[in-house]
């Protein structure tokens, strides 16, 4: 069987009444005078369009971001707590605890044998602590953000579907000879967008929703608030410390809570779009047989009704004495579903004394609520800045501990430094004087192989000139055997002579300029070797020179951490003293 349609349904109706009432005279009859009365028809559509704001979600997602970077990865600082216990209890001895020792004697006592014995001792312990002002901030905004994110997305989601609205209205106002007849019809039907065409509609938006929504989760439940759990609230104005205005994932979150805190919307807003429609001749022909059917129902039982209609019970109420009204005033009230309306009301002003009187007394209460109201807002407040100042010496407190040990920290490297400078100029002093005395060594050798060479060379060119003058003393004697082989020779054996001579001289004289070419190159070595020496003498002079002045600092840093901690000793003492 084929499913019956709205319009197979009006179709039906249509000709089946329009078939029995067509012939009928007295139906016509009626609807002449339906016709000619003064008919006001009306029909409205109206379509409410919900638009969601991005505005929250992206600035949602860029806080999200900047938060994951914080709570990674989240800052701590080192806390120290002091405690003073029994000997047999303390874990470590500092000097804190033997200053401390010895500014409160009431701690020490002799034994038996004479020596002296402490009974109790100040115990210094340290550990990790994430109680920052910054990280207490985090843990707040992740509170107040998974509020803000999970509030909107059960509104967006169920609430986001557009709405059509349509509305008619029919009105008339029917006189003839016999009667007055007003009638008066309206009629809304409000179709709701379906889930599956709204979440089809929106499906990208409501992922991003979606997944804030569940990193929102995520952070709410992660190791770094569990840890911060139970910390001091922090509450607006929020303070703007030099982390979180110079560093960006704290700047992005602190924009992200003032966002929060000025952010009043749902979420999404509705825009109205409205569209009047025009009736055609079946749609009246329609309206004036409903208004016709509608008054002969009525009519019918008015007049010679043969079905049984029983009366209600009737209500006899006590009799109304008409007064002189007094003062009328007129209100129109507008209703997005309904025409406009005027209602009167009528005031009759009768107050007696009583009624004055307890107006009075309930003013004098309100202001008696009002200024204790006033009173707890302004304690509140004190409560809350007293806070705030706490909140601020903590912060000073945990500064400069940790100022403190940073100190600490560099007078101990600083004594580093200044061993390691020690250690360095000694070597660079034994490391100059073992180059000096090689080069020193280096030189004397050259020297002596300069000298040896020169000895050698002497001896031999002695040779050369003794086995010269040997020559010529033999040929002497031959020119004496032989005078005239001697003249013949003579002058061949003073050639020789001189030629002897000469190459005796040229030997001499390339000898001694080979030697002092020898003993300047010499020279010039053993220079350069005393040269290399005095600059490498030099560097070591000038690292001499920087770790002085290296060493100087660490002894005026040393000094600046010693005055510091006699002043903080001396301010004790004078406590210590106070208080005893």
């Amino acid at each position: 069987m084929a499913e019956t349609t709205i319009s197979d349904l009006y179709e039906k109706y249509t000709n089946q009444v329009g078939e029995a009432l067509e012939d009928d005279r007295y139906f016509q009859y009626l609807f002449e005078m339906v016709q000619a009365g003064d008919n006001t028809l009306e029909q409205k559509k109206r379509i409410l369009h919900k638009v969601i704001d991005e505005q929250w979600l992206t600035v949602v997602e860029e806080g999200i971001e900047a938060i994951f970077n914080i709570v990674d990865k989240p800052r701590r600082f080192i806390a120290t707590s002091e405690e003073v216990v029994p000997v047999a209890l303390a874990k470590k001895i500092t000097a804190d605890s033997v200053r401390h020792l010895s500014q409160h004697t009431q701690f020490i006592t002799e034994n038996a044998a004479g020596e002296i014995q402490p009974t109790r001792i100040l115990n210094v312990t340290t550990e990790e602590s994430y109680d920052l002002y910054e990280n207490r901030f985090v843990y707040h905004l992740i509170q107040r953000l998974f509020a803000f994110v999970d509030k909107r997305t059960d509104v967006i989601f169920w609430s986001t579907g557009d709405e059509t609205c349509n509305v008619m209205s029919m009105e008339s106002k029917i006189d003839d000879a016999y009667e007055e007849i007003s009638y008066r019809v309206e009629m809304t039907i409000k179709n709701r967008q379906s889930y599956v065409e709204n979440d089809t509609d929106h499906m990208d938006l409501f992922k991003r929703i979606d997944r804030v929504r569940r990193l929102s989760r995520t952070l709410r439940t992660s190791s770094f608030c569990d840890i911060m759990n139970g910390c001091a609230k922090v509450r607006s104005p929020i303070q703007r410390t030099n982390l979180m205005m110079k560093d960006p994932d704290y700047r992005t979150c602190y924009r992200l809570w003032q966002f929060i805190e000025s952010y009043d919307e749902v979420g999404y807003t509705i825009e109205e779009q409205d569209s009047a429609l025009q009736f055609d001749e079946e749609y009246l022909l329609q309206m004036y047989i409903n208004f016709i059917t509608n008054y002969t129902v009525f009519k019918s039982l008015l007049e010679s009704d043969q079905r049984n209609v029983t009366e209600l019970a009737k209500e006899k109420r006590e009799p109304v004495k008409p007064k002189f009204v007094k003062e009328i005033k007129e209100q129109i009230v507008e209703d997005r579903n309904i025409p406009d309306v005027e209602i009167r009301q009528v005031f009759v002003e009768e107050v007696t004394q009583a009624q004055l009187d307890a107006e009075a007394k309930l003013e004098e209460e309100t202001n008696r609520r009002e200024e204790l109201e006033r009173s707890l807002s302004e304690l509140e407040f004190q409560m809350d800045s007293l806070n705030q100042q706490m909140e601020f010496l903590e912060q000073t407190r945990m500064q400069m501990e940790q100022e403190r040990a940073e100190l600490e920290e560099q007078l101990h490297n600083e004594q580093k430094v200044r061993q390691e400078t020690e250690a360095a100029m000694a070597a660079v002093d034994i490391e100059a004087k073992n180059s000096i005395e090689i080069a020193q060594a280096e030189a004397k050798r050259s020297v002596e192989n300069l000298q040896t060479i020169l000895d050698t060379v002497r001896k031999e060119k002695e040779r050369e000139l003794t086995a010269a003058l040997d020559r010529a003393e033999k040929a002497e004697k031959d020119a004496k055997n032989s005078r005239k082989e001697k003249e013949k020779k003579q002058k061949a054996a003073s050639e020789e002579i001189d030629r002897i001579r000469k190459e005796a001289a040229d030997a001499a004289a390339r000898s001694k300029k080979e030697s002092r070419a020898a003993v300047a190159a010499a020279q010039r070595e053993a220079a350069k070797a005393i040269e290399e020496a005095r600059r490498k003498q030099e560097e070591a002079e000038a690292a001499m020179q920087k770790a002085l002045q290296k060493a100087k600092s660490a002894s005026l840093s040393h000094y600046i951490v010693k005055r510091l901690q006699e002043r903080r000793d001396r301010k004790n003492t004078d406590e210590d003293d106070s208080n005893s």
